[in-house]
């Protein structure tokens, strides 16, 4: 009975909530009405900002960082430039001698071994103990000098000066390192046969170069030469060049002079040298002068490689050590002729003919006196006509005094790279090692702006005439003879000799036949190769 009751009072309440069907729904508020969109505004009318656009900031006026100097009792030279805003130091200990001291392939060899093992720790030990640290470091030596260089948090700096120093004064130069660097080099050099560049390299530094002079050999060595390297004559090259005397330590960063002072006399202070005297640098002569062309170099050169659609093309010839007084406007006058992307080489071949996508000059300043080179990797069906607008830009610079609004963008450009080379902590340090290097005053990136100014055009059609000389130039490139040939020989230069490529063999046909025939010269020795140059130091 409650049962049946309490279904019906559920029952009963159920009907209750239910709409009733007779009584209409109750009418629903009307929405409100959207107001209308805002009317777009007018367009505006062009002003005169987008007429025209804003006038450059003012010129910002480089000012180099101090260097400050200081000299151990043992003949080290320190170097310092303090830079606070970062907890970073970096270091460079450079030697001012280089591979030019030694036979192909040994001092770069030695440079590279400098941070594999010492005598008191092996390659993994060092490694490790800086790696400890949290330091970058890495060492090598190139034709001029080099060393060890490395960078650290700062509270760190003292003990990474420790293990680089160690480095620097002691290496172990132990048989298992020295063969697999070895066989590294060698490797290296298997791979880069296939490198136009590095073929252009070393055939350009034996045809300008005589046999047996420190620059006619590339800096890694030949397979030949690196076989025959051993731990004595690395030893040898070791002690003559680093020496106190000769040795400058570079610094950069969250450090004061007087405590970077004090970490390099701890490390060093006590190093004593051999006694003589120093090894001389391979210098030119007389720096005044423009360096000879070695006797019987070639007038065109071609190393032959079947196939290839580029050819990579240079006219050159020995260049000046960076110690000539006509630095600042042979620098100028580079810029002008093919050291920029505005340069006339650029503009000529890439811009107006579309030889290439792109073509420069340069000046390779050792102690002596290196190449200057110019060209780029060019069309092969275009290469004699690219030959011919080289040769043309750099008689047109000996001939036509450049404009006034040329040598000012060239001059703008030049100071306002100067920045560049103290952006870093590290770049700070291998710019400041350079001028050790190379003997210069402490101020040059001071005085250089100013210097750069006051040369004029008839300053650059000055050295273009003295040192761009008509006959020491010498055409070398590397391409199909087969295509390139009869282009090269049409331009009359001279006598074309043509190399065979490592690796090509000498049966091998090339893609065409050339329509006039060449003069093939047995060369004087074997094609070399050569890696990217060490460059423990920016040259200044």
């Amino acid at each position: 009975m409650k049962r049946i009751l309490s279904v019906s009072l559920a029952a009963a309440a159920l009907a209750a909530c239910a709409p009733n069907p007779s009584t209409p729904p109750a009418a629903k508020a009307p929405a409100p009405t959207a107001a209308p969109p805002p009317a777009a505004p007018p367009p505006e009318a062009p002003d005169a900002f987008r007429k025209s656009p804003p006038p450059p900031g003012s010129e910002v006026v480089f000012v180099p960082p101090r260097i400050e100097e200081a000299k151990l009792a043992n003949g080290i030279r320190v170097l310092v430039v303090e830079r606070h805003e970062l907890p970073i130091v970096a270091v460079n200990v450079t030697t001012v001698r280089g591979a030019d001291q030694a036979g192909p392939g040994v001092g770069a060899f030695a440079g590279a071994m400098l941070t594999q093992g010492t005598k008191t720790r092996g390659a993994l030990q060092f490694s490790d103990a800086l790696g400890k640290l949290g330091a970058r470091f890495s060492s090598g030596v190139n034709f001029d000098g080099g060393g060890v260089q490395g960078q650290s948090l700062a509270p760190r700096f003292g003990e990474m000066l420790t293990l680089l120093g160690d480095a620097y004064m002691n290496p172990a130069f132990a048989p298992a390192e020295i063969e697999r660097e070895r066989s590294r080099r060698i490797t290296r050099l298997a791979e880069m046969n296939d490198r136009p560049a590095s073929l252009l390299s070393i055939a350009q530094d034996m045809t300008l170069y005589p046999e047996g002079h420190p620059y006619n050999a590339p800096l890694l060595g030949t397979e030949a030469a690196l076989k025959k390297i051993t731990a004595g004559a690395l030893a040898k090259f070791h002690a003559a060049v680093f020496r106190p005397e000769l040795t400058t330590v570079a610094i950069a960063g969250n450090i004061t002079k007087a405590d970077a002072v004090k970490e390099v006399e701890r490390v060093f202070g006590a190093w004593k040298g051999p006694a003589g005297a120093p090894p001389v640098p391979a210098k030119a002569e007389s720096p005044a002068e423009p360096p000879a062309l070695a006797a019987g170099a070639p007038r065109v050169v071609i190393v032959d490689r079947p196939g290839l659609t580029q050819s990579t093309v240079t006219v050159t010839l020995p260049g000046v050590p960076r110690a000539t007084k006509d630095y600042d406007a042979l620098l100028v006058m580079n810029t002008l002729l093919g050291g920029q992307f505005s340069s006339r080489l650029n503009l000529n071949l890439r811009e107006k003919h579309a030889y290439t996508y792109g073509a420069r000059s340069g000046f390779d300043m050792r102690h002596g006196p290196g190449p200057f080179s110019a060209g780029g990797a060019v069309v092969r069906e275009h290469t004699g006509p690219a030959v011919r607008e080289i040769l043309a830009e750099i008689d047109r610079m000996r001939k036509e005094p450049v404009t006034l609004e040329e040598l000012e963008d060239a001059k703008a450009n030049l100071i306002r790279q100067l920045p560049a080379r103290f952006e870093t902590a590290g770049a700070t340090a291998s710019t400041i090692a350079a001028l050790a290097v190379y003997d210069l005053p402490l101020d040059e990136f001071a005085t250089r702006p100013a210097r750069i100014q006051r040369i004029t055009p008839a300053d650059v059609q000055r050295v273009a005439q003295k040192y761009l000389v008509p006959e020491q130039l010498r055409v070398v490139l590397v391409g199909d003879v087969g295509a390139v040939g009869a282009q090269l020989t049409a331009l009359e230069l001279g006598p074309v000799t043509v190399q065979k490529a490592p690796g090509v063999t000498a049966g091998e046909p090339a893609a065409s036949k050339p329509a006039a025939p060449l003069m093939r010269g047995k060369p004087a020795m074997p094609i070399r190769l050569v890696p990217p140059p060490a460059t423990p130091a920016t040259k200044p």
